[in-house]
């Protein structure tokens, strides 16, 4: 479940490379550990090696998630997996927006994962990129829906193309605003990622997701840099001064669950999409 220290605010995750990394964000304040390998993309997965070192390192302090790439990427790959102590994993969907059956690809690599690997407990957590015609994804409202279905119990927002901008450049906040009612409306957790920083960062916690996941704002020197316990902690401090601001559209009460410390997660299937 959602961890009481961060029951009524935003957790913040961080994603990391390399154990080193983990511990760096740790010590900076971080509530969870995101383990993916920057240079193969935005949701580029990490070896499952590197993913095994991370989880040793993190022993249980924080709850570890990870990317594991794109559909098509994975369809390709003869035995993809997730290492044990993952509570949560990834899959994008871009170049998948012309896909007539892609919701059910989608759910088998989802079936294929867990199948292979029960006893990490890992839950899928559905991507939506802001840039998602660039992505060549489906539409947001689409992935909403194949995300009830197949019972997801969070929701990420992300760009896919870093090198393009930002979250909000992508989706502007009052009509990002509408779409994060929706999803609250069926039950899932909110993470909202995407470059973010500074006045980017400070506006997402202020939306009042249940996570807020960064990358390079966590660098010394952008996303492929190095993630610092220094950095982490700043965004720590800044998550904590956004949230006293003003929000346009506030996060009711939070009753949704994430999974803590390799916990799985127990969720409700919406019936109805309106």
């Amino acid at each position: 479940m959602i961890h009481d220290s961060f029951r009524n605010r935003p957790g913040l995750l961080v994603s990391v490379r390399s154990a080193a990394e983990a511990l760096a964000a740790l010590d900076g304040g971080a509530d969870f550990i995101d383990v993916k390998e920057p240079d193969r993309g935005s949701l580029g997965a990490a070896d499952p090696a590197t993913i095994a070192e991370v989880v040793r390192a993190v022993n249980g302090r924080a709850t570890v998630t990870a990317a594991v790439g794109e559909l098509l990427e994975i369809e390709g790959l003869t035995s993809p997996s997730i290492p044990a102590g993952v509570s949560l994993f990834k899959i994008g969907l871009a170049r998948c927006r012309n896909i007539a059956k892609w919701p059910s690809r989608w759910r088998h690599a989802i079936a294929a994962l867990s199948d292979r690997d029960m006893a990490t407990n890992a839950s899928p957590v559905a991507v939506v990129y802001a840039d998602w015609r660039t992505a060549d994804a489906p539409a947001p409202e689409n992935i909403l829906r194949a995300a009830v279905d197949i019972g997801c119990p969070a929701l990420l927002i992300d760009t896919w193309d870093k090198s393009s901008g930002t979250l909000f450049d992508h989706w502007p906040i009052e009509e990002l605003g509408p779409f994060l009612q929706l999803i609250r409306r069926h039950g899932l957790c909110i993470v909202l990622a995407g470059s973010l920083s500074g006045d980017g960062f400070a506006a997402a916690v202020r939306l009042g997701p249940d996570l807020v996941a960064v990358r390079a704002a966590a660098c010394s020197a952008g996303r492929g840099g190095t993630v610092t316990r220094e950095r982490v902690h700043a965004l720590r401090q800044a998550m904590t001064a956004a949230e006293g601001a003003p929000n346009a559209y506030p996060a009711p009460n939070r009753k949704v669950q994430l999974p803590m410390n390799r916990r799985p997660v127990t969720f409700p299937l919406a019936k109805d999409f309106s």
